[in-house]
């Protein structure tokens, strides 16, 4: 049997196939060297068959002959032998080159040429690639449509909270110009029934001044003669005769109307408000309680998977 390094001085020989300069040499059984490409195409597991005689190789206790590839090592290499891998081995999914092929371990397996081999796994693989990539796509487009659905309704979101923040705003504000209105009225109210007081107490005061006057002087002529008493008698009848006071009014008519009117108004302001934020307070739990609720169905939708979803009808609002 030619050795290794034997064979791989023929690389400069013509094959006798094709008379070109023998490329990727082989020896076959019957002691012919052709080149790889120059051999007949086999069905996997079968034997070498020379191109120009035409004859099995015969089986042999041991390897006496057996392909050999010739030249030099390709990219990928036998670690058992060193040789350029040629085949696979289709049953233990295993590289061969020309002595693992015809070695006893591979005779009865599945054997083929390696780029016949790795075809059908190629086809494989851009097969199951072109559905990744379409399946990538699609999870893609969805993705983008998701996002953009999510968006607008992070703009809507966003419009809702200036809606209210600028809601309550208004609120604060309009609540805050009624407070101001009444204050203001209070206030006014307050200064006029100051104003009245202050003529009243004046009135009053004067009244009782000159009446204590005339107490003074009446209780010191009292102390007199009664000779001195007797004398303008006359004229002290008339002078100090009791004159009828008319009292002032401690608060006119209008100020009491008008004191009378704002309370009524501000009585029942309490009760308003209550009503009001009863009504408020109804309104965001309701609100809240109905964002739960969605919540929740959305959750336990999830939880059942897809096909709750589907075998729902759909609804449409408007």
């Amino acid at each position: 049997m030619p050795s290794t390094r034997s064979l791989r001085g023929l690389q400069h020989v013509a094959c006798p196939a094709c008379s070109r300069p023998l490329k990727d040499a082989v020896t076959i059984a019957c002691g012919h060297s052709v080149c790889l490409p120059c051999l007949p195409r086999t069905p996997m597991g079968a034997q070498l068959l020379c191109p120009l005689c035409q004859e099995k190789e015969e089986e042999q206790t041991q390897p006496a002959v057996t392909p050999v590839p010739l030249g030099a090592l390709g990219e990928t290499c036998c670690e058992e032998h060193g040789e350029k891998i040629y085949f696979f081995c289709e049953t233990d999914a295993e590289l061969l080159c020309v002595f693992c092929r015809e070695s006893p371990a591979h005779q009865a397996h599945t054997v083929g040429f390696l780029d016949e081999a790795i075809q059908p796994y190629r086809d494989r693989l851009r097969s199951r690639l072109e559905a990744l990539r379409t399946e990538r796509d699609k999870i893609e487009d969805r993705k983008c449509e998701e996002d953009q659905k999510l968006r607008e309704l992070l703009t809507q979101i966003e419009s809702k909270k200036q809606q209210v923040e600028a809601t309550f705003e208004r609120l604060k504000q309009e609540l805050g110009d009624q407070r101001h209105l009444l204050m203001t009225r209070l206030e006014g109210l307050e200064q006029q029934i100051w104003k009245e007081r202050e003529e009243y107490i004046t009135k009053v005061s004067q009244e009782v001044h000159r009446l204590g006057a005339q107490v003074e002087e009446l209780e010191e002529k009292c102390q007199r003669p009664a000779s001195e008493l007797l004398q303008d008698v006359r004229l002290n009848q008339s002078r100090y005769e009791t004159k009828t006071f008319v009292s002032p009014e401690a608060i006119s008519s209008d100020l009491a109307k008008k004191i009378r009117n704002l309370h009524r108004k501000i009585l029942g302001l309490p009760k308003m408000m209550r009503t009001f934020s009863d009504e408020m307070c109804g309104f965001v739990k309701q609100a809240c309680q109905d964002m739960l609720m969605a919540d929740a169905k959305s959750t336990e939708m999830d939880d059942h998977g897809p096909h709750l979803q589907n075998s729902e009808p759909r609804q449409t609002f408007t």
